[in-house]
């Protein structure tokens, strides 16, 4: 780099400074894995008791929730609980989620999804990530 190139990117980045911005990128080549911010954690497993609040929707045949601290849907299909990762597989929503019809729906865009995680209804065409799903009595771990 010559003096006159190292001088002119100087200066963007002392204005940038100025004005409090950085010449750091918004994005990262890595998904987001922590906890109640992306994807559902791959290494550690979430538990929760079953007759708890607001879990206990989980009780009845076609009771499904959006977790509320993780990235984690989670439905009754038949008496038996599955669980997905809350992350539109459209544009990477995770926390504006229906059930209207027994189909999970991102309000964000409009996809939506059934009981199996299978796209059902674009923009999305991916299927949403299926997560384990073990139940002790009433103990559910996730993951």
């Amino acid at each position: 780099m010559d003096r006159k190139e190292f001088l002119k990117n100087a200066s963007a980045a002392t204005a940038l400074a100025f004005f409090g911005l950085s010449l750091e990128s918004c994005s990262s080549d890595q998904e987001d894995t922590t906890p109640g911010t992306g994807n559902p954690p791959a290494s550690s497993a979430v538990t929760f008791n079953i007759t708890e609040n607001p879990f206990n929707a989980l009780q009845s045949e076609g009771g499904w929730l959006l977790h509320p601290s993780e990235n984690i849907l989670l439905v009754n299909v038949g008496g038996q609980l599955s669980a997905f990762g809350s992350r539109c597989t459209h544009t990477g929503c995770t926390r504006d989620w229906t059930f209207p019809n027994n189909v999970f729906q991102c309000n964000c865009h409009g996809s939506q999804f059934d009981t199996n995680g299978q796209v059902v209804n674009g923009p999305a065409s991916s299927p949403l990530t299926k997560l384990s799903v073990s139940v002790n009595g009433d103990i559910v771990t996730v993951g």
